[in-house]
């Protein structure tokens, strides 16, 4: 027996790929106007256009080696 209450509701918002084209879904969050714009679809993602995209290197690896670079020249555990 399910129980009543359980699920959230469900609300029919609009997507808006990077090209313009759109397509419904359901959503248990309702956003304002109900539209999602996406930052990246099937058209610009490099994973199915084949293209390779340079982006900001602002990620958590960037950030360590930014920090941490100065060390990269030191020979720690070789012998001389």
């Amino acid at each position: 027996m399910a129980k009543k209450g359980l699920h959230p509701l469900l609300y029919r918002i609009t997507v808006v790929g990077t090209k313009g084209g759109t397509f419904p879904i359901f959503s248990a969050v309702q956003q304002k106007g109900s539209k999602l714009f996406l930052q990246a679809d099937q058209d610009t993602h490099s994973l199915w256009s084949g293209k390779k995209v340079v982006s900001a290197a602002t990620g958590q690896v960037a950030k360590f080696k930014k920090r941490f670079d100065f060390l990269s020249g030191t020979t720690i555990g070789k012998k001389k």
